[in-house]
């Protein structure tokens, strides 16, 4: 049986690319929630056959072009954050949706903890913490994003 939605995983990652590029003010974009990294989650969490590293990499080197930042930052974050998932998706599955919710905020903040040490040791500078400031909004958008992205992987059988 061949994989049917290929076109459906492409096309919400593209979207919440085209969301996160939105400008916006200067002082607001360390608010701005990770999209990007949420959607493609939640895609290793649903179908961790299809959706893995490579895609992670992929997304990660994409983001990394469009943010100006050291190439392969993004990219090497957002693979360890996939790693995490791979290697637990079954017991992600199995938690409630607050559970869910403060993993993935955990695994969105190792990603960028990642992402901003890559960037120090490349020789950019560092802003405190302030790089942590979208986990929040992030994780209080997992719940309707998760939701939104099953119902359309259920209506267009996405498997």
């Amino acid at each position: 049986m061949q994989p049917r939605g290929s076109w459906l995983i492409i096309a919400t990652i593209v979207a919440s690319i085209v969301f996160y590029l939105v400008p916006l003010p200067f002082d607001w974009r360390w608010f701005r929630p990770e999209l990007p990294l949420m959607v493609l989650f939640y895609w290793v969490l649903a179908l961790p056959q299809r959706v893995g590293i490579f895609s992670a990499m992929s997304l990660g080197l994409a983001l990394d072009l469009l943010d100006g930042i050291a190439v392969g930052a993004i990219a090497a974050g957002s693979s360890v954050g996939v790693l995490v998932i791979l290697l637990n998706y079954q017991r992600l599955r199995q938690f409630d949706a607050l559970q869910q919710t403060f993993v993935i905020g955990l695994i969105l903040a190792v990603v960028l903890i990642v992402v901003e040490r890559l960037q120090n040791l490349l020789g950019f500078s560092s802003d405190g913490l302030r790089f942590l400031y979208s986990i929040p909004l992030s994780m209080l958008l997992w719940i309707p994003l998760r939701n939104l992205l099953r119902s359309f992987r259920r209506y267009y059988e996405v498997g």
